[in-house]
């Protein structure tokens, strides 16, 4: 015979296996906010995209960038991988 305790017990154990899945879900983003996310990511992707061609153009005409022209580059850089990991994180892909 099955005991009242024995019921609550698999009960409970049943409820406690399913709520990893609901208390862990991904929360719900309005669509503006990824679209906002990527127009963000996107801007500067095409002003990395933008400091690297100067940057190569100066190399290519013999030029030595200094050390402002490398830290603008790598701003950048860092500035495009950021709001990139952002808009992914928003999104949720």
């Amino acid at each position: 015979m099955v005991s009242v305790r024995m019921l609550a017990g698999a009960v409970g154990a049943a409820l406690v296996l399913s709520l990893p899945a609901a208390s862990f879900a991904a929360p719900a983003v309005a669509s503006g906010d990824c679209a906002k996310a990527v127009a963000v990511a996107e801007k500067s992707q095409k002003d990395y995209e933008s400091w690297l061609k100067w940057y190569k153009d100066i190399v290519a005409q013999g030029g030595h960038p200094g050390t402002a022209e490398q830290q603008a580059l790598a701003d950048a850089k860092a500035d495009r991988d950021r709001t990139a990991s952002q808009a992914q994180r928003i999104c949720g892909s």
